[in-house]
């Protein structure tokens, strides 16, 4: 079973918590600090300025976005805004069942009482959930590098991949995916060798 596969087994939720990261190739903090006032419903798109994080002296609390350049707008496709409406749905129903133990604090992904969520919940998730539909270990972070690295071998050039990222540099992103560019160069190379070189 694929992921994608095995989420459409999960509560709506998570699945959209997944699918979040994946799409956006977010920070596990950005998207947990992602508020229903920056979702852009009509014009498909999410403002990432705020993070969700923890340490043992301050417990969780919100912070801006690692650097200048992560305070950023992130296109999303239809579907995933399709997905949102629905689970925005699911949400409110939730709120209304729960009455005042849901403490609405406009976040798109919270406690079950309306609290901001514990980043690590995430990784804990994403390992059960793994290991329940028997899948290889997941973590947050692989889902930043899965989008990038599917952006690079579909031809999108660093300085894009780069500002949906939040990186401060485009070096940045250039050093970490060397590797995926260049293995997605030698598939240009074998498609150009298939155009033009090889006889039919």
């Amino acid at each position: 079973m694929c992921i994608r596969d095995a989420l459409e087994l999960e509560p709506i939720k998570w699945r959209t918590l997944v699918h979040m990261l994946l799409i956006t190739g977010a920070r596990r903090g950005e998207i947990l600090g992602l508020k229903w006032d920056k979702v852009d419903f009509e014009g498909n798109k999410i403002h990432i300025c705020n993070n969700v994080l923890y340490s043992a002296d301050r417990g969780i609390y919100e912070d801006s976005p690692k650097t200048a350049t992560s305070n950023r707008f992130v296109t999303l496709p239809l579907e995933t805004t399709k997905l949102l409406r629905k689970y925005r749905a699911w949400q409110n129903e939730e709120r209304i069942r729960l009455g005042e133990y849901y403490q609405y604090q406009g976040f798109v992904f919270a406690q079950d009482n309306g609290n901001p969520m514990h980043s690590d919940s995430v990784t804990t998730w994403l390992d059960r959930f793994s290991k329940r539909h028997g899948l290889p270990h997941i973590n947050p972070h692989a889902f930043r590098h899965t989008m990038a690295s599917m952006l690079y071998f579909n031809g999108v050039d660093s300085m894009s991949i780069s500002k949906r990222l939040g990186h401060a540099q485009v070096s940045t992103t250039a050093n970490i995916y060397a590797h995926v560019m260049e293995e997605a160069d030698q598939r240009n190379a074998d498609i150009l060798a298939n155009v033009f070189l090889k006889k039919a």
